[in-house]
């Protein structure tokens, strides 16, 4: 078995993978920002709410890091991106109310796919919509089959596990072949 000082730049390099765009020296970035996003879903699961005072520090955070290891144009799209899938998430939940008085996606919802958005790029986040949406009805089905109701669904969890596969897929995947 090859111990761990030698598998260390392996690992390194795919987690530098998992930033699209970002330099192997940035691999750091990817623990700390699963963290937060992580410890967002933990909240959203118990309290029903995404933290708004973490939002702006760790869109700030990413837009400092991908400023510094590529350049501020980079930075700025990158951070317009994910202001731009937090508003298109916004608008549709608007539609959505306007069309069935009831709301369909919590807030806390299109902050968090915000963060994942900057971080690891549109593509992982809708895999992660799409595998988050899955699992949430696998969830409610195991739920009625328990004959558990549910009156809300804290998305969040689902959301993380559906972005720890998209990146799997897409970035850590490539990098390895």
């Amino acid at each position: 078995m090859p111990n761990a000082e030698c598998q260390m730049p392996y690992i390194l390099t795919n987690l530098s993978h998992a930033l699209p765009g970002m330099p192997l020296a940035s691999w750091w970035l990817v623990p700390v920002v699963l963290f937060l996003l992580g410890t967002l879903a933990i909240v959203d699961a118990f309290t029903s709410k995404v933290p708004d005072p973490v939002i702006l520090p760790c869109l700030l955070l990413i837009t400092a890091a991908e400023g510094y290891y590529v350049d501020w144009p980079f930075a700025g799209v990158n951070l317009l991106i994910a202001l731009a899938a937090g508003f298109a998430i916004f608008l549709l939940n608007e539609v959505w109310f306007r069309t069935t008085k009831r709301d369909a996606i919590g807030m806390g919802d299109a902050k968090w796919t915000m963060i994942a958005v900057q971080a690891f790029g549109i593509l992982p986040s809708l895999i992660a919509w799409g595998v988050g949406a899955v699992l949430a009805i696998i969830w409610m089905g195991g739920a009625r089959i328990a004959k558990r109701p549910i009156t809300r669904v804290h998305f969040a969890p689902f959301l993380f596990v559906g972005l720890l596969a998209g990146i799997w897929w897409l970035r850590l995947r490539v990098a390895g072949s």
